[in-house]
């Protein structure tokens, strides 16, 4: 009963130690902040104090839930279009040179070019709504996931290769059950990015005459110097972002249970900090 006592005393412990680093940053941006606001030591159209930041969500709390709809729909949207486009496009470039030479040369252009230059053509070629916003978050997701699928399948250890060719696998089923799996994990953290990037696209794409979404909302409190309302905007954005980044760190887990990445990270600190 002791033992058990002590093993649980020692968990909570050490879960309260892992716990208490990860909160002193914010703990500390939230306490300056609430400082200079309070003292004004910078004007409030700079840094709006915490509880006009409040009375903005409830000003708009009614165009909020609407607003985040629109918003999650279309981030998600281009997302999954980018995503899927640029791995199918990432695996068939490595499986087939004469693709890779085409869409390669394609990729090689866009990859360099700033999404948010390409806002105007995109007006200009599909008008305003909602299908050129998709098309501009799908655009910069595409990129990223084309590059990283295509650079991980050519740094696939050759002896996994010769291995499946010495057990006689052919060109498909090496695919299939090597280079993909091998792959997988190295395109969670490219995933990760990429949804990362969407939501900063969502706000780049909702500047092409949106008028729904948490993107519009920031453009009107822009447009009448509401630093509070921005502030709560990019809020609700990061809460947004967090969110979904944390769903697709538990779906690796459950995806990829065969590799070793949180275990050799934990090994790599312990060396590094025992240095």
């Amino acid at each position: 009963m002791r033992d058990k006592k002590n093993l649980s005393l020692e968990t909570g412990r050490s879960r309260l130690s892992d716990f208490l680093p990860k909160i002193i940053v914010p703990f500390g941006i939230l306490t300056l902040w609430i400082v200079v606001s309070e003292l004004r030591l910078v004007r409030p159209i700079f840094v709006p104090p915490p509880e006009n930041v409040w009375k903005s969500f409830v000003g708009m709390y009614r165009l909020l839930p609407k607003a985040i709809l629109t918003t999650v729909v279309m981030t998600l949207s281009g997302f999954g279009i980018g995503v899927g486009f640029g791995t199918i496009s990432g695996l068939v470039m490595a499986y087939n040179k004469a693709i890779r030479d085409f869409l390669g040369t394609i990729f090689d252009f866009t990859r360099p070019v700033p999404v948010f230059a390409l806002i105007p053509l995109f007006i200009l070629w599909f008008g305003i709504g909602r299908a050129p916003q998709i098309a501009l978050i799908a655009l910069g997701t595409s990129v990223v996931l084309g590059v990283t699928t295509l650079e991980a399948i050519r740094n696939v250890p050759t002896i996994y290769i010769r291995a499946a060719l010495t057990l006689g696998a052919g060109r498909q089923r090496i695919y299939s059950t090597v280079i993909v799996p091998y792959i997988v994990p190295h395109l969670i953290g490219a995933i990760r990015v990429a949804a990362a990037a969407s939501w900063g696209l969502d706000v780049a794409a909702e500047f092409m005459g949106s008028q729904t979404g948490l993107g519009y909302l920031i453009v009107m409190q822009q447009i009448y110097l509401r630093t509070a309302g921005i502030v709560m905007l990019v809020a609700i954005y990061s809460v947004l972002a967090v969110i979904f980044d944390t769903l697709i760190a538990r779906l690796e887990e459950r995806i990829t249970p065969w590799t070793e990445r949180r275990s050799s990270i934990g090994v790599v600190a312990s060396i590094v900090g025992s240095g």
